[in-house]
């Protein structure tokens, strides 16, 4: 079952181009700049805080030996990196026993 999307970067604009009344274009240029700001933060290692929302962080996934079920191969999956969003407090009770 495919969830659908409630919420994308063009509705986005919209509602904040209507709530403070601004052209939707420039809420649109704003969510830009904002996403690239967070993405040249997030690649030099820096934590992206957003009060009352959440906090996103890189983390590092170590080197990790596993075993391939279909040939019964040892393999290394190599390190990586990942984003990592944990949801602030205020966001964690909003939705607290509503799963």
């Amino acid at each position: 079952m495919q969830q659908e999307v409630g919420m994308n970067k063009k509705y986005l604009a919209e509602e904040i181009a209507k709530r403070i009344s601004i052209k939707k274009y420039e809420a649109y240029n704003f969510i830009d700049l904002f996403i690239e700001v967070a993405l040249e933060n997030l690649g030099q290692g820096k934590k992206l805080v957003l009060s009352k929302f959440g906090t996103l962080i890189i983390k590092k996934k170590n080197k990790k030996r596993v075993i391939n079920p279909i040939t019964r191969q040892p393999m290394i999956i190599t390190p990586t990196k990942i984003v990592k969003f944990i949801p602030a407090e205020n966001l964690k009770k909003k939705f607290e026993g509503n799963g």
